[in-house]
């Protein structure tokens, strides 16, 4: 309890206190799972996870408020002090190092029910750190207030705290509402209707198998009030039996026969309360089921205290994430078929179509993704004749455009090509580390290693803990037979992090 007092006037809607003027909800939202999306390791027992690919074994220990989780591989020991958890804990738990201004993902997660195992995607790796990098991306769903100082999303800025979902995530800037409060300058979910009231939810309840970020944005830019797709925009992929991830509750909330006959009356808020659930969870949903459903027979429900939830609305597995489950949102009658989605098999659409000047640009970069996760080549296909066949306007001011399609070039092997279009990425973007890299390694690929050393240089001074722009570097020395610059490439990305189990296998060899 004293915790949530004393969070409660951590959340500010851009620096005016939420809690000054509405104290019951801070306070219920305080508690809440969103409030608590991010912050310092809470206690837990110790764990010990033996990974078959890499023989690795992680360890986590707590001592006081601190975590440290170590991994023992290959004969090397890499310690890791842990900076914040991310999750609140009703499903589990990842954790983030922090090493200088950037965030790592740990390879060991707390799974409610079940305990440590290793975290989500490290499962098939056969070499384990903690290098997973936590940018903006991931940020963006699980922080409230946080900052990047570099234009790819990466390096945090100092100045500015990690904290928890806060209150403006729903409700926009709050600046000029604290100073004038009225109904006019202020987002309340509640008072909006269909697309812009649901894309507050779907701003990160909605996945999606692909998301893709229109041009000159960023997923921070998003207001509440706004249409999402002017933002963000989600694409779903419609192939037979596909098994949903864990983030799907929105798409299927919207295949439910209770959300089609609804007329958009039934969304998220139906049921779920940002400021906190209600202390008779089942009793509350019931009575929302039976605002439709007043007339329920005796033999099809012999007992009218029952939990619907349990009946209509299961826990499922998940696709993507092992040792957790979810409510399935589909809300079906006990041993009926799943609804209907439609489309074709093997077709990828947008949850919502985008505006139309960025529609074919936007669907062409999701079935490039796509197409590259579940190797689909038909998809790939169509989605470099989409991008080929775009304005070349569209194309030579679009950075996201030219390094997609600079990958396609690459893979086909026509390294000039690709060399042309890194080139005016990385001009469009000076500041990007990551298109530094992408010319670098099509220099490499064109035969200029004079060019690409240059480039790798250039993006390592931009992003200290770019690994794949030291590994190329020293590649790229060893074969020029330089070893004393290909060792120190090596050493230079270990006085960054000198724990890196990888680096220093590396230079053993």
């Amino acid at each position: 309890m004293l915790a949530c007092v004393s969070a409660l006037f951590a959340f500010s809607l851009r620096g005016a206190t939420c809690g000054n003027c509405h104290p019951r909800e801070a306070a219920r939202f305080a508690a809440s799972p969103m409030a608590r999306s991010i912050g310092p390791p809470q206690p837990l027992p110790q764990g010990r996870v033996e990974h078959a690919l890499s023989r690795a074994v992680i360890t986590s220990e707590s001592h006081g408020q601190q975590m440290i989780h170590r991994i023992s591989e290959s004969g090397l020991i890499a310690e890791y002090s842990i900076a914040y958890q991310i999750g609140s804990g009703r499903r589990g738990r990842t954790y983030a190092v922090r090493i200088g201004d950037y965030l790592e993902e740990s390879p060991i997660s707390w799974y409610d029910g079940h305990g440590w195992d290793v975290s989500p995607g490290f499962e098939s790796l056969k070499l384990l750190d903690a290098d997973r990098p936590i940018t903006s991306t991931c940020l963006f769903c699980h922080a409230g207030q946080s900052k990047f100082a570099d234009e790819d999303g990466r390096r945090l800025d100092p100045a500015v705290p990690v904290s928890g979902i806060g209150c403006d995530r729903c409700h926009g800037p709050g600046d000029e509402h604290a100073r004038h409060p009225t109904r006019s300058n202020i987002v309340n979910p509640t008072r909006l209707s269909g697309a812009r009231r649901d894309s507050i939810c779907e701003q990160c309840h909605l996945e999606g198998d692909v998301r893709v970020v229109n041009p000159g944005k960023r997923e921070q830019d998003f207001r509440p009030g706004e249409l999402l797709e002017k933002t963000i925009v989600p694409y779903l992929l419609r192939r037979a039996g596909q098994q949903r991830p864990a983030v799907s509750q929105v798409e299927e909330l919207a295949e439910s026969q209770c959300a089609r006959a609804s007329g958009g009356r039934l969304w998220c808020g139906t049921c779920h309360q940002a400021h906190g659930e209600a202390v008779d969870r089942k009793r509350q949903i019931r009575e929302i089921c039976l605002s439709c459903h007043a007339s329920l027979t005796k033999q099809s429900h012999p007992t009218m205290d029952a939990d619907c939830v349990a009946c209509h609305m299961p826990r499922r597995s998940t696709s993507n994430i092992a040792h957790v489950s979810v409510t399935d949102h589909r809300i079906q009658r006990p041993g009926s078929a799943a609804p209907e989605t439609g489309g074709a098999s093997d077709t990828i659409v947008p949850w919502r179509r985008p505006d139309p000047q960025v529609e074919q640009r936007d669907l062409a970069l999701a079935e490039l993704q796509m197409g590259y996760q579940q190797k689909l080549p038909e998809m790939l296909k169509d989605a470099v004749r989409l991008l080929e066949s775009l304005p070349g306007a569209q194309q030579s001011n679009d950075p996201d455009v030219l390094a997609n399609l600079e990958v396609v070039y690459l893979e086909a092997s026509a390294p000039e090509k690709a060399l042309a279009l890194a080139q005016w990425a990385a001009e469009a973007d000076p500041r990007s580390a990551a298109f530094a890299l992408n010319i670098g390694i099509a220099c490499i690929r064109a035969g200029r290693a004079k060019d690409a050393e240059q480039q790798l240089k250039r993006a390592i001074d931009l992003d200290p803990s770019l690994m794949q722009a030291y590994a190329e570097l020293a590649v790229l020395y060893d074969r020029q037979q330089r070893t004393a610059e290909a060792k120190e490439t090596l050493q230079r990305f270990l006085r960054w992090n000198p724990q890196s189990i990888q680096f220093r296998l590396a230079l053993k060899q």
